[in-house]
């Protein structure tokens, strides 16, 4: 690593070198550096940039995370299931707020007015249907 090669930030967290970010690639980052974290916000990091639903964060999603571009989410089944932390079948606030970390520009009030709205049956709560409805509308 030297002035005119930066180390590639992607390459330092990925550190069992298998061309994804995993929860355990952070934690054993950030534990190296004789820090603590938690590993639910680990988690939801994780979630946060990963958009295919693998719990892994490939290196297009690690950019289109750093630099703050909408990432494209191509599967609804597999982004409901990263979501749904609680696994409860069901899309509440503060998971629909984690989805929107990943959209710049769009706030907790945001996720209030966009979970009012795609909320069909009025339960305060996304449905699987409803979520693929609300990601279809946020693509469009």
């Amino acid at each position: 690593m030297t002035a005119d090669h930066p180390a590639d930030t992607f390459d330092l967290w990925d550190r069992d070198g298998d061309g994804q970010i995993s929860a355990d690639d952070i934690l054993a980052g950030i534990t190296a550096l004789g820090l603590e974290i938690d590993e639910k916000a680990v988690g939801r990091l994780v979630a946060a940039a990963d958009t295919d639903g693998d719990f892994l964060i490939s290196r297009a999603e690690f950019d289109a995370a750093r630099l703050g571009r909408d990432l494209e989410i191509t599967d609804a089944d597999a982004a409901f299931d990263t979501f749904d932390t609680n696994r409860n079948e069901l899309i509440e606030l503060d998971e629909l707020e984690s989805l929107l970390r990943t959209c710049p520009g769009l706030t907790h009030e945001s996720a209030e007015t966009l979970l009012a709205a795609a909320d069909a049956d009025g339960d305060g709560y996304l449905s699987r249907a409803e979520f693929a409805a609300l990601l279809s509308r946020l693509a469009g």
